[in-house]
Formats: C-alpha cells, sequence, structure tokens
C-alpha cells in the first residue's frame, strides 16, 4: 500500500512539474520586442544588411556580377593550406600575384585597370569573353595588414593577424573591423550587421553586432534569428589582433502576413 502511494505521489509530482514547464495550448506565444521585431524584419526583407555609417566599398556599375576578394596564400605557388591573405608593400610583387591568379582562372582574367590605396593594391579584371562580369583583386599592403600566420580566416575565434597601421585608435580598428565583415560568410544574404560599436574594456576592441536568419524546414514553421557579438582586439603596442565571438540571444519569429510574431 506504501509503495502504491508513492507511486502517486510521484506520478501526480510529474504532473504537476510537466504542467509548469509546458504552456497551455492556447496560450499565445510571447510577443517580440519591437527591437526584436524590427531584427527580423531586416533579415526578412534583405536591407538594410549594415547600419548607417558603416564602412563602404560600392562595386562599380554596369556589370551583372562584381566579385570582391583578397588573393591568399593558397592561390599562389607554392600553394600553402593556410588561408589567410598575403600581403606585400610592392606593387610588382602584387601585380605578379593578380597574375598568377588571373592565369590559373578559366577563362583567363584580362587585366583592365588598377587602384592603390593605404590598404591595398587592386587589380581589376574581366574574364575574358564575359564583358558583363567584373573581378576586383586585392593584395593588402603589408604596412596596414599582415594576416600572416592565420589558419582560417572564417574561424570565429582566435589570432586574427597584425594591424601594422599607425595610430591604432578606435577609428582605425572600427574601420578594419567592417572592412574585415565583408569577406566573411556574414555578408551574404540571410545576415545583417544591426550594431557596430567600440567595445568597453580595458583593451582597445569593437563589435559588430551581426544577426542570422535560419528559415524553418517546413512553411509555416518559426524561423530562428541568432544575435552574437563578433569582437576584435588590438594589442596598441604590437597592434596584434584577436578575434572572439561571443552569443548574444536567440529568437523564435515567423512572418504572418507581412507582420514579424513570435512563435
Amino acid at each position: 500500500m506504501r509503495l502504491e502511494q508513492r507511486g502517486l505521489v510521484a506520478l501526480a509530482t510529474a504532473a504537476m512539474i510537466t504542467a509548469c514547464e509546458m504552456p497551455p495550448d492556447n496560450e499565445a506565444p510571447a510577443a517580440p520586442s519591437a527591437a526584436d521585431q524590427q531584427i527580423a524584419a531586416r533579415l526578412y526583407a534583405g536591407t538594410p544588411r549594415t547600419p548607417p555609417g558603416f564602412l563602404d566599398d560600392p562595386a562599380p556599375s554596369g556589370f551583372a556580377q562584381v566579385t570582391t576578394y583578397h588573393l591568399k596564400a593558397s592561390q599562389l605557388a607554392p600553394p600553402t593550406a593556410a588561408s589567410h591573405e598575403v600581403c606585400t608593400d610592392d606593387w610588382s610583387q602584387a601585380f605578379a600575384w593578380s597574375e598568377e591568379v588571373a592565369a590559373a582562372a578559366s577563362p583567363y582574367l584580362d587585366f583592365v585597370g588598377n587602384e592603390a590605396t593605404t590598404r591595398y593594391f587592386e587589380f581589376d579584371r574581366v574574364p575574358r569573353g564575359q564583358p558583363d562580369r567584373y573581378v576586383r583583386l586585392r593584395v593588402f599592403r603589408c604596412a596596414y595588414l599582415d594576416r600572416t600566420g592565420i589558419d582560417d580566416t572564417t574561424a570565429g575565434a582566435g589570432f586574427a593577424g597584425a594591424l601594422n597601421a599607425r595610430p591604432i585608435d578606435g577609428t582605425a580598428l572600427r574601420e578594419l573591423s567592417e572592412y574585415l565583415w565583408r569577406f566573411t560568410t556574414y555578408n551574404n544574404s540571410g545576415h545583417a550587421v544591426i550594431a557596430s560599436e567600440p567595445r568597453n574594456s580595458m583593451e582597445l576592441g569593437h563589435t559588430l553586432t551581426i544577426a542570422s536568419l535560419e528559415r524553418g524546414a517546413f512553411g509555416g514553421s518559426c524561423d530562428r534569428v541568432t544575435v552574437r557579438d563578433s569582437i576584435l582586439t588590438a594589442d596598441l603596442v604590437t597592434g596584434v589582433l584577436q578575434r572572439q565571438t561571443v552569443f548574444v540571444r536567440e529568437l523564435r519569429v515567423r512572418q504572418e502576413g507581412g507582420l514579424v510574431v513570435g512563435c
């Protein structure tokens, strides 16, 4: 008899716990805050993908496709397993590297122009026989940024190179952080930078708050919005850069009649 009573008590306790954990079927999901609704709406619309004042890098007009990338050690002879971007302060060396990559492409990339900035050398090319496409090959100036030693430029944490330009201050780190974002997987559909702000800490740092949309597997199901901070810090003496990615929060939402609702 005592065993039966204990069993009934256990079942009753489990039922109470389950009732506390599971909301009633007729209870509406919590509505996302106004700020989170705006974030989700931007992701669904696909624009704007960066906040006001974000570093701009406009592509030339008049082409069906414009591709921009920095040359990497893995693309040059002898190829290396490391995927870091190469750098040089010698224009001729940078041009030779661009020729090597252009010759390996199919079709060959015809040289049509070049540009030199304080950050990089750029070599503009058009695939032979495809005048509607435009390729901007860039090589960092070592005097600005040296990424040697990075095994994986897509990694969310770890060593991120050395900023050699001086002075190293908040403006320099913000511009670098916003520029490097353009060559990450977050510069694609389904992602948006919702804030670009200095990091308040003992070390010099800058934070890009990035929201990403992952759509549900079936129509009408919940979509997932993940918000994370991508933090870039710099040593004020050596310029050594470190990257850190921190999870902030996750939202479950969907669109209903053009509105964003929680689910």
